[in-house]
């Protein structure tokens, strides 16, 4: 049954998403009410070195200064024209007023004011060094703004004043949409970056593959002790070979190596992206190890390397123990079909009365037996060879075939570490095959025979046998996969026994006369 993953709730999205708009929404309106502080302040500057240039350009007018020094006759047609002229051509102007020096108005943006008494605050010159100055008041038309500005007559005589006015509603206004376009600007700010942090935190999110930072933490976690209690070696290197993991079972089997990037030849791997199994490292301080390198790819890019690490000699125990129990269970099975034949021969001399000879045959074949077996044990330094060998002595009485191991024959583990199941599989398939072509006729003696020979990291394996040979035109075709003289299902064992040689940098070369028989003779090195 299908178990259905629970969907992640989406903790770190939100967490993330609310942290960026609380931090931008509180920058943005931190900035939003500095940039109004700022531009009202400075419009408001402006507003009033607008309103005081106004009023000292209408007071420095020849047309104003000649309608002051006649105040006592109507006002001109021309003055009137020239300050309509003026307060029409400036929009942030609302009012212009020409006063004498006996407060009365010449001159009013409202008509019905002209030649009226003006009553309200009468400008303090002296204070300000008779010149133009601003300041906030009330008049008919409401609260205002307006600068002062003195007028002066050809002899320099004070002869009255300009007042220059802009309304508090038209200040305010302008106020209003200062404020307006920084809140409009302040919100798009904020919907702006309420996008981008929806998609940073939906990115970041499946950065983290939909899990939230605690359970990646926990899940970092267990696989970290995972791979801490492997007993493979575990290490792993960038593409530029720096070393990023190694777990402690690596560091024990790679004690004493000074550079291990180099010792484990990953520089090839880290090239090429080629996978390599099963690789033998004998320059190592400490264990026998032997190794699997594997490249780390991500979009078809090489990103770096992975090497594990296992300790040849347990992985040879085990093996041993494995197929050591196998050949001893098909040594047993040859050796009760082959006694059962042999206590048929005995029953048969009791039965006749021939005790002697009984007895004489029974000691015969125990001692020859005990002899191969002694030595087997005695000159293979390997149990599950010995226990090959055996099985293959059984199975070769059961066919009536005489087996047997050359003289010198003599292997020494510590002068070769090849896998022993490896060399079962090279032996196994060569002695089957000659068993196979011995079978297979008729012609006496049948004999085979078998050499093992090792030195420091080399091995030499002879298997001879008085079988049919192989013929010449076939001698090409007998390690190509699935070529075989035996029919369908057959023609592996010497493709296998071929592939392995080459594995480990050996050779392999082939003696054979029709009717004679045949001759493989096996280099390997570790």
């Amino acid at each position: 049954m299908k178990v259905l993953k629970k969907r992640p709730v989406k903790k770190i999205q939100r967490e993330i998403f609310s942290t960026l708009m609380i931090l931008v929404s509180f920058m943005t309106v931190l900035i939003a009410v500095f940039s109004i502080w700022v531009n009202l302040n400075s419009e408001r500057k402006s507003l009033d070195e607008n309103l005081k240039n106004i009023a000292q350009a209408v007071s420095q007018s020849n047309i104003v200064q000649t309608e002051l020094e006649n105040s006592d006759s109507p006002v001109a047609d021309i003055t009137c024209d020239y300050l309509d002229t003026m307060k029409q051509s400036m929009s942030n102007i609302d009012v212009i007023s020409l006063i004498d020096k006996d407060n009365l108005r010449n001159y009013h943006t409202n008509k019905e004011l002209i030649n009226t008494h003006y009553n309200g605050t009468v400008p303090d010159f002296d204070t300000f060094g008779y010149s133009a100055y601003v300041e906030s008041s009330t008049g008919p038309s409401g609260s205002q703004r307006r600068a002062y500005a003195p007028v002066y007559d050809k002899d320099g005589n004070y002869t009255g004043f300009v007042i220059a006015v802009m309304l508090n509603r038209n200040i305010n206004r302008i106020v209003f949409n200062t404020i307006f376009i920084h809140i409009v600007c302040t919100m798009g700010v904020i919907i702006f970056a309420i996008i981008l942090s929806s998609i940073l935190s939906k990115r970041i999110k499946e950065n983290l593959l939909g899990y939230e930072p605690d359970t990646f933490s926990a899940m970092f976690s267990i696989r970290e002790n995972i791979l801490e209690s492997l007993e493979e070696g575990i290490i792993a290197v960038d593409k530029d070979e720096n070393i990023i993991y190694m777990n402690k079972s690596a560091e024990s089997m790679m004690n004493g190596s000074s550079n291990i990037v180099t010792d484990m030849s990953l520089k090839t791997t880290l090239e090429t992206g080629e996978k390599s199994f099963h690789i033998p490292l004998h320059f190592i301080k400490g264990s026998d190890i032997i190794a699997d390198k594997i490249p780390v790819m991500e979009n078809d890019n090489i990103e770096g390397a992975l090497c594990i690490l296992r300790d040849r000699t347990e992985l040879t125990r085990i093996a041993e123990d494995l197929s050591g129990v196998r050949f001893l269970v098909e040594s047993m099975r040859a050796n009760n079909h082959d006694f059962t034949n042999k206590l048929h021969v005995i029953l048969g001399l009791i039965q006749m009365g021939n005790t002697q000879e009984a007895s004489e045959y029974i000691t015969n074949l125990t001692s020859i037996q005990q002899s191969f077996i002694h030595r087997i044990m005695k000159n293979i330094d390997d149990p599950t060879i010995c226990a090959l060998l055996i099985g293959k002595y059984s199975r070769s009485a059961e066919l009536n075939v005489q087996f047997s191991i050359e003289k010198e024959s003599c292997l020494h583990r510590n002068n070769i570490s090849l896998p022993s199941g490896d060399l079962v599989t090279i032996i196994g398939n060569l002695i089957e095959n000659s068993l196979d072509s011995l079978n297979s006729t008729s012609k006496q003696p049948k004999q085979l025979s078998i050499g093992i020979f090792t030195q420091p990291h080399a091995m030499i394996i002879n298997v001879d046998d008085t079988g049919t040979g192989i013929p010449d035109e076939i001698k090409d075709d007998i390690f190509r996969n699935g070529f075989s003289t035996k029919g369908d299902g057959r023609g592996t064992g010497l493709y296998i026994v071929n592939e392995l040689i080459k594995k480990y940098n050996g050779t392999i070369s082939v003696e054979s006369e029709k009717d004679m028989g045949t001759s493989f003779t096996i280099t390997l090195t570790d």
